[in-house]
């Protein structure tokens, strides 16, 4: 099964519309839940905080799953991670670069890692570009990652016949 993920703006999110028409859209196209993921930004948070703490919950309650995207570029404090009802934590690819061979990268990772375990939320490390990124993710018990050296972006008609690559196989085992 291939989950779908969204990216929802401040305005979409702080809307009285968005709830209705995402239980439309699953309902028409009979989308199952649990593979529909929306990700905000920590931007989109700042605007309207108590609507979009009350909009995230509703859609949590619903069994969306919440991802926080681009995490370390903002404002979000630690606080944000222990009370939103998140499902996953997008690392921005600014502290996944070079985390093998920068230190204050691979400590900002690791720690991020250990709290996330710890509240039961799934990091995601964005912009994965190099074999020695994957190493360094794939050792760290991260648990999911995307960047270009997974795949450049697939047409949808290409999608489900994509394979990954023989090396990038070994990296992951």
């Amino acid at each position: 099964k291939i989950s779908v993920s969204v990216n929802v703006s401040a305005i979409d999110l702080t809307s009285p519309l968005l709830i209705p028409a995402i239980h439309s859209a699953l309902e028409r196209y009979q989308f199952p839940v649990e593979l529909l993921c929306l990700e905000i930004t920590e931007s989109a948070l700042m605007d309207d905080p108590d609507t979009s703490f009350s909009r995230l919950k509703a859609l949590s309650e619903l069994g969306i799953r919440l991802s926080m995207d681009d995490y370390g570029t903002g404002q979000a404090s630690l606080a944000y991670v222990r009370d939103l009802p998140i499902n996953e934590l997008k690392i921005d690819k600014s502290f996944v670069n070079q985390v093998d061979c920068n230190s204050k990268n691979a400590a900002i990772l690791r720690s991020t890692l250990t709290l996330c375990r710890e509240l039961g939320v799934n990091v995601v490390a964005e912009g994965v570009e190099t074999d020695a990124e994957m190493k360094w993710l794939n050792q760290n018990q991260c648990d999911l990652v995307q960047g270009y050296r997974i795949a450049r972006p697939l047409r949808p008609d290409t999608l489900l016949e994509w394979q990954p690559d023989e090396n990038l196989l070994k990296l992951l085992h």
